[in-house]
């Protein structure tokens, strides 16, 4: 196998596995710019029959430009509200957000057709696309006969290097996508947990006690329990690689070929002791 310009080896190590994420495993990213041309687009080509619609509705004909306006907000905020509290980031519904207020803006303080409006959005996703493949294209795992090797080269530099000696667990996870286009994700899990997340499910009791004088009181008991699950981000595991069931074979052989290696030096050595006094 040819080994990349960029990719430095040790002595004697071999380059078995050059790999990069399935064009599919970031779709989710592609759906969601692909979300926002769409309904813009739509917004655009059929403003008028939608204004036409509303006008015939008792009372919202009189609103029909706001209300327009509070529909396509709706339908941009809603649904990346849904997905920032989904992936536990609100960087999401921040951009929904600005994509809304800067079209509305772009139109009234420039006074501009209402159609310049959805403008923005699309524009934006649009470089969205094109940055979730650059953003694919810039993670690349290498897999050695010493260790394994993950990097990504997107506006920053990550890199992750991990010997198979200090590989636990090894833990693969396919979804219906990734079983029919054959992709999954596989997560190298060392002894301090690198490669885990926790999901966590809580409940809390409370009993509360209030007086005429105003004065209240309360207790509130609490419990919790965490699951321990595979969980990293796209740079430290091989994320989306595909014929991930070959991969884990792959590494797994050489998992439990470094557990062989300290047992068989050892009876190399007594054999060679054994030898050497006969």
């Amino acid at each position: 196998m040819n080994k990349p310009k960029n990719l430095k080896l040790n002595e004697d190590e071999e380059l078995l596995k050059s790999l990069r994420p399935h064009p599919l495993a970031f779709l989710d990213f592609y759906a969601i710019f692909l979300y926002v041309i769409i309904i813009s687009s739509f917004f655009i080509f059929y403003r008028e029959d939608i204004i036409a619609w509303l006008e015939n509705i008792y009372l919202l004909g009189l609103l029909k430009d706001q209300i327009f306006i509070l529909i396509w907000s709706a339908l941009i905020i809603v649904p990346f509200l849904a997905i920032a509290i989904l992936k536990i980031t609100w960087r999401w519904f921040f951009f929904a957000i600005i994509l809304v207020f800067t079209g509305i803006a772009l139109v009234f303080l420039y006074n501009l057709p209402s159609y310049y409006m959805q403008m923005p959005s699309i524009v934006a996703s649009i470089l969205g696309l094109i940055l979730t493949e650059f953003y694919r294209r810039g993670h690349a795992f290498y897999i050695t006969d010493q260790r394994i090797i993950s990097e990504l080269r997107f506006l920053s530099y990550k890199r992750r290097e991990l010997t198979y000696g200090k590989i636990n667990d090894l833990a693969l996870t396919k979804g219906v996508l990734g079983r029919i286009f054959n992709y999954g994700t596989i997560f190298p899990i060392t002894a301090s947990g690198f490669g885990l997340g926790e999901d966590l499910a809580a409940a809390t009791v409370g009993v509360g006690a209030s007086s005429k004088k105003g004065v209240g009181g309360g207790i509130a008991v609490s419990g919790g329990r965490t699951v321990s699950i595979p969980r990293g981000r796209s740079s430290y595991v091989l994320f989306g690689v595909s014929n991930p069931d070959e991969v884990y074979s792959l590494i797994s052989k050489h998992i439990h070929g470094y557990e062989e290696a300290p047992y068989l030096k050892k009876i190399l050595e007594e054999l060679k002791s054994q030898k050497e006094k006969g």
